[in-house]
């Protein structure tokens, strides 16, 4: 039961995150006008944002002492507003679509998202190993949540065309908030807490005892790469299918499909196998199975063989999901033994912090499709909109986890029982 209900939470995070990140690119610049220049700028500035804001939530939940707990205030303040924030994103009045106020609008509206967002992550993801103990435990637990995970994006990014194609952008914003609430409330009655733990370090301390972690910084730019590469690819397949493999809007949601269903019983695989052969060994293949599927997303010229290569993606995406929140645990746990405190919001802000930066590197990768191959906005798409996402869909994040892989060599422990 405590498994089940810490997934949920996960189902919600995702279902509202991933249709955030995947088509809020598509809405601005293909439905409103907004220039790819003035979008990779408005995310960079996201970007500094959430340099600040991760860190600094993260610590001040660590030392959270209530009689509720430390991460249990945090989220059922965090949630309705981060819900708010989402509809607000996808809510654009007619005042503000005109060329002059939209840019600000849009940078508005994803600064006060991304800092609830930030308040609820950092909250829901220092729980995991606070709640679960031992590799099996974690690898049951991890399989579960990024199950649920797998649902929320066959929810939130592989049906979305289908609904958004009938009720409008905000219609499916509406939809997916009101799924998602249902999934926190449900999650809310599981949350547990070890009442002993917590951190008297101050911020300066906290953060210096992390960033001296080798081991923490090897995940940490694992988990950068991976999300550049797993943003770009999300973000690039709408516009892909419109402009590779000329498909209609509605057919977006097959690509998506494939890579999802393809991921959801492989969720489970991977937990096994995390189990049984150790984290570490479990992660790199991951990220080598997904990389590899990833650049094969530049060969497909019709539907039929991009799903194909979209399953293979969504294998390997399940993989480095279960495996990654296994080695991440384990970081925590060596630091817990070493220090005797417990700063699970230290360490999970920083890695969503760097995950986060993810998506201004996605922002500068749209940003370099206009000198590179001409493309402006979906009103302007420039000669060769084709060649653009293609490079931008496999190209991109191929390469990207590729140097994940790599990075992932270094990392100095093993992860067993």
């Amino acid at each position: 039961m405590k498994k089940r209900r810490y997934a949920s939470g996960q189902l919600g995070l995702t279902l509202v995150s991933e249709s955030f990140g995947t088509y809020l690119a598509f809405f601005y610049l293909e439905r409103l006008g907004l220039s790819a220049a003035l979008y990779a700028l408005a995310r960079t500035v996201y970007a500094l944002w959430d340099a600040v804001n991760d860190p600094l939530f993260g610590h001040l939940s660590d030392r959270t002492k209530t009689p509720w707990g430390r991460r249990r205030p945090w989220l059922l303040l965090g949630v309705p507003l981060f819900l708010l924030a989402y509809l607000l994103v996808f809510w654009v009045p007619d005042w503000a679509r005109s060329p002059a106020v939209l840019p600000y609008y849009f940078a508005l509206a994803i600064l006060l998202y991304e800092t609830l967002a930030t308040v609820v992550w950092t909250n829901h993801g220092a729980l995991f190993p606070e709640m679960f103990r031992g590799l099996r435990e974690r690898a049951e637990a991890a399989a579960l949540k990024r199950g649920a995970e797998l649902l929320g994006l066959i929810l939130g990014i592989a049906l979305a065309p289908m609904v958004y194609a009938r009720v409008g952008f905000f219609g499916m914003a509406l939809l997916f908030a009101g799924l998602a609430l249902l999934a926190f409330l449900y999650f809310f009655p599981g949350i547990r807490e070890d009442p002993r733990a917590g951190s008297g370090l101050g911020l300066w301390a906290s953060f210096r005892l992390v960033l001296a972690n080798r081991a923490f910084w090897v995940v940490a730019l694992v988990g950068l790469l991976f999300e550049f590469g797993r943003m770009a690819l999300q973000t690039a397949i709408p516009f892909y299918a419109k402009h590779a493999l000329g498909l209609e809007e509605g057919a977006t949601t097959f690509l998506f499909a494939a890579v999802f269903l393809a991921a959801l019983p492989s969720a489970l695989l991977w937990g096994r196998l995390a189990g049984a052969w150790g984290g570490k060994r479990a992660w790199r293949l991951a990220h080598l199975l997904m990389g590899l599927s990833a650049l094969l997303l530049f060969l497909p010229q019709g539907l039929p063989a991009a799903l194909l290569a979209g399953a293979l993606v969504g294998a390997g995406f399940a993989g480095v999901r279960v495996t990654g929140e296994v080695v991440m645990a384990k970081v925590i746990d060596l630091d817990v033994e070493r220090t005797e405190t417990r700063r699970e919001g230290a360490y999970y802000s920083l890695v969503g912090l760097l995950g986060r930066a993810a998506g201004a590197l996605v922002g500068l990768a749209f940003a370099l499709l206009t000198p590179l191959f001409g493309y402006v906005s979906g009103e302007n798409p420039g000669p060769n909109p084709e060649a653009a996402f293609r490079f931008l869909v496999a190209v991109v994040p191929g390469t990207a986890i590729l140097l994940a892989y790599a990075l992932t060599a270094l990392f100095p422990h093993e992860v067993k029982e």
